[in-house]
């Protein structure tokens, strides 16, 4: 009861957060890595000792708090999921936008809100390759092809491994742009690789 009445006045006083418009996240690009490097040390095949470290690191690791509020999604509790991805988007962890946005564009647990979804991650678009493979659709939809491969190009050269495969489909159906062997053939290949995805490095899954 008591962590739920929490969870609430955390999320009434981040809200207004949400709204704040394109922020400067050079701070942010120095810090986080570090906080990868530290929060991958809770990483074990025990997936709730794993979880646990995270809460206990979130106090001062915005990427442990944001992997503690996926594990909470994943189980359903959307309630605290918002809670910690608002969380860290006001420590200046913009990895937290693309998260809230799916949120905002589904409706789960809060009212859905796809203009608010769409803010959040134009304000990120150039520093999250997640975001960007995101609103690469929003482009695609809107038939501006040419940012939405933009966009794509900045998430597969990032090793969004989603990106990398919808790149390699772009340039072999011949749709929108004319089709292209080799790169269609590259991107399948950078695709295929057993590197670590940029999804499992920042969201630790």
């Amino acid at each position: 009861m008591i962590k739920t009445a929490a969870n609430f006045f955390i999320i009434s006083c981040l809200l207004p957060l949400l709204f704040i418009g394109c922020a400067n996240y050079e701070e942010a690009l120095k810090i986080i890595p570090n906080e990868i490097t530290q929060a991958d040390e809770c990483k074990t095949s025990n997936k709730e000792f794993e979880v646990d470290c995270y809460d206990l690191l979130s106090y001062k690791n915005s990427i442990a708090l944001l992997r503690s509020g996926i594990q909470a999604y994943i189980i359903g509790n959307h309630q605290e999921a918002f809670a910690k991805y608002s969380l860290a988007k006001e420590r200046g962890n913009f990895y937290a936008n693309a998260l809230l946005a799916d949120m905002y564009n589904q409706g789960i647990f809060v009212k859905k809100n796809q203009k608010l979804a769409l803010e959040l991650l134009e304000d990120v678009e150039n520093v999250d390759p997640i975001a960007a493979y995101k609103l690469s659709f929003q482009y695609k939809n809107k038939k501006e092809f040419k940012k939405a491969l933009k966009l794509l190009d900045f998430a597969a050269k990032n090793n969004v491994k989603k990106a990398q495969l919808e790149l390699s489909d772009i340039y072999k159906l011949d749709k929108f742009i004319p089709a292209d062997e080799k790169l269609s053939n590259f991107w399948k290949e950078e695709f295929n690789k057993e590197n670590n995805s940029f999804i499992n490095k920042i969201y630790g899954i």
